[in-house]
């Protein structure tokens, strides 16, 4: 798998990334200024919201990490740049993702250990709540996409997927028929409905096969030219996953000792693994909404 951003703004905007390749059009002149700045090396995320609103993650050629954005709700924004009395920057920069509602009245963001929501359709919302026990996730949200008129989707870390899909027909079809497949819901790796157009999302499977449909006419080029990108970086991530995986041939034969003596012990480990998680939940009422952070 690797890691992509589809991302559609309300001016017919788009910017879509994968590893080896970067497609983009209409886009806010300032974060036009951004991405062609010299100082730049990498774009960890952008997100595109109504008019010339958006967020940009990114990492300078010195090797830090910064957020910059424009026109988004001031809560969203108390998240984005909350410090700590040191000064630091409260985030994990690389990780933060964030899925903006139509017109930016909803929105979801984290960066894999503090979440923040606000004006999520309520059975989104309670889809979310559900899974929060003693300030914890029981199972973390893995893809949450925002579309027209309140539809949404959400599939977890265990693969539960909750929708609603009215007004996109054809990915709520593929889900139905995933959710009859041995690990269907599984191999849904990413996915994006397009805000401000019924019909129009980009899906992406863990093989690196990207499905679209009813994409604005300007952007269809963009998201076929990323297909073989897209496939060719999955592939050589799951190649680069096996190297890493592979021990050396030195580290086989300590391994293998090790096995042939410990072989109960590591089968008792392996069964008792669990894993912890430390988060904290606060609530508080928004103006014109509900919020609710962990972290």
């Amino acid at each position: 798998m690797c890691d992509t951003t589809f991302t559609f703004g309300q001016r017919g905007d788009h910017f879509f990334q994968c590893p080896s390749l970067q497609d983009h059009t209409r886009l806010p002149k300032k974060l036009t200024s951004f991405l062609t700045s010299s100082q730049l090396q990498k774009v960890h995320h952008i997100t595109l919201g109504f008019e010339n609103s958006f967020l940009i993650t990114y990492r300078d050629k010195t090797g830090h990490d910064h957020i910059e954005s424009r026109g988004l709700p001031p809560e969203l924004e108390n998240f984005l740049y909350a410090t700590p009395p040191n000064g630091a920057t409260t985030r994990n920069i690389p990780n933060l993702r964030l899925i903006l509602g139509p017109y930016n009245t909803s929105f979801f963001v984290h960066d894999g250990s503090s979440y923040l929501w606000m004006n999520l359709p309520q059975p989104l919302l309670s889809a979310l709540q559900s899974r929060i026990k003693n300030g914890s996730w029981t199972d973390k949200p893995r893809i949450v996409a925002l579309g027209a008129d309140g539809n949404f989707l959400l599939i977890t870390e265990k693969h539960a997927a909750v929708w609603d899909l009215s007004h996109y027909r054809t990915i709520s079809s593929m889900l139905e028929y995933s959710r009859t497949q041995d690990r269907g819901i599984e191999e849904i790796h990413a996915g994006t409905l397009h805000p401000y157009r019924y019909q129009c999302f980009v899906a992406q499977s863990r093989n690196g096969t990207l499905l679209h449909e009813n994409l604005p006419p300007h952007q269809v080029a963009g998201v076929e030219g990323m297909t073989a990108a897209v496939m060719r970086d999955t592939k050589e991530a799951e190649r680069k996953a096996k190297v890493e995986r592979r021990p050396s041939l030195q580290q086989r034969a300590s391994l293998t000792r090790d096995w042939g003596e410990r072989k109960q012990e590591f089968r008792a480990q392996a069964n008792g693994l669990r894993l912890s998680l430390s988060l904290s939940v606060s609530a508080a009422g928004i103006a014109g909404g509900i919020g609710k952070m962990l972290g």
